[in-house]
This record gives structure tokens, sequence and C-alpha cells, in this order.
């Protein structure tokens, strides 16, 4: 056929129609993918997703009981698992949730191989270009994606945690201590129990605070002893 892959890849499809589920496993074969497994169901393509060995996922919109493709989508977008959409629904509120969640791409049924192959290059494109450092955030019932480069400061409030942006501030349910292990990242220090700083926002400082603009930081003593190396090695007097 002449859509051949470079790289063979494994896929899941989530799709309660047999009949339906059986012919994309067809078409993913002539493509040159390997079909992981049908999941009929929110319970097995939750477990598909818990115990992964799938590079890609392929969703219906609508499940049995509704919108339960959009619930599965989330729950691959915080595992930073690439998905498409299926459905035969192209109304605009299901198009605006579908949205909501990003996916690589959108196929309205009936569709052919030469549809896949295209949304299936599409959601890898995605893939590749996504190897900047972000984290996901809440923001009511959407998902976000922050990178990381962009957070100035971080402050711990309750069971939440600031990320404060240039404009605008988000929050993550995570206590400082595992927000910073997630971010992984040398930039970001730790300057008072409940504040961390992204060092290359930092224009200014002293034993008692950081400045990050107009924004003054406090650092503790405690922390203090820690990080004044830190300071000094990067940001010499």
């Amino acid at each position: 056929m002449g859509m051949m892959y470079a790289k063979s890849l494994r896929i899941l499809i989530v799709e309660d129609e047999r009949i339906v589920a059986e012919s994309i496993k067809g078409m993913l074969l002539d493509l040159g993918h390997f079909p992981v497994g049908i999941a009929n169901s929110t319970a097995k393509a939750e477990e598909w997703i818990y115990t992964g060995g799938f590079d890609l996922a392929m969703l219906d919109v609508n499940l049995k009981s509704g919108e339960e493709g959009i619930h599965i989508a989330k729950l691959l977008y915080e595992k930073q698992i690439p998905f498409f959409f299926l459905t035969s629904y192209s109304d605009s509120s299901t198009l605006q949730k579908a949205k909501a969640v990003r996916p690589g791409a959108y196929v309205v049924k009936p569709f052919t191989e030469k549809d896949l192959f295209v949304a299936i290059e599409m959601t890898t494109m995605d893939l590749h270009a996504e190897s900047m450092p972000s984290i996901v955030v809440r923001k009511g019932n959407a998902y976000s994606r922050v990178n990381v480069d962009e957070i100035r400061f971080v402050k711990a409030e309750n069971i939440y945690t600031e990320l404060h942006t240039a404009d605008k501030t988000w929050l993550k349910r995570s206590s400082l201590k595992v927000l910073l292990e997630e971010l992984e990242d040398s930039n970001f220090l730790q300057t008072h129990r409940s504040y961390a700083v992204n060092l290359n926002h930092v224009t200014g400082w002293s034993s008692k605070s950081l400045s990050v603009g107009e924004v003054e930081i406090p650092v503790s003593r405690r922390h203090w002893d820690d990080i004044k190396h830190i300071l000094e090695d990067r940001f010499p007097k």
C-alpha cells in the first residue's frame, strides 16, 4: 500500500463494537502495526493503562454508557500516552469535550485505512515535539500541561501547590516535596518550607529572600545554608 511505517507501534483499540474493532485490527496489521488488544469497556481499558505495554491508543468516544472515552483519555493524558479518538458523533458538544483532553487526532466513522494512517502520523508527530519537560495540572474539569521552564516559583498551600508562571497561577494537588520530585529539575531550589524557585528566573538574592522579577521569595534560615553556595556559584557578586 506504500503506507508502511519505519517503526511498528503497539496499539490498543478501545472499542465496544466487535465488528468495528476487528476491522480496525485488520487495518492496523496492513499498516505494519501490532494491535496489542481490544478493550471493550472502561474497566478493561483502565487495566491496560495501568499495566502498560502499548505505545498508542485509539479510543471510541462513546462506549456503552456514554462518553467514557473522554474519561479514558484523561488517564492516558496524565500518563503521557498518545491517543486519538474515533467516533460516529461529530456534533459540537462531543467535539468540545474531546478537544479539551488534547487528542492527537479525531477520526469520524466510517473511516478508511488511509484515515487511520494520517491519524497515527499526527498523533506520533506530537509525541516527538513534546520532549520539553512539562507537568500536568488541573483547571476545573480539564487538564493542561505547563512547561517546566515557564514555572518561575512554586508555593505550597495546604493540600495544593501553586505553580506561578509569568501570567498565571496553576494549582496542583500535591505537596511541595512530591512536586519537586516530579519536576526532577536541578534548576528548582527549595528556599523555605512553602517555597521553591526556578533559578533561571531569579533576578536578585540576599540571605533573607530571592527576587523573581517583582516578587520576593522568602528564604528560611534552615534552607539558606543549603542554597548559599549554589547562589554564589550561579550569580557571582
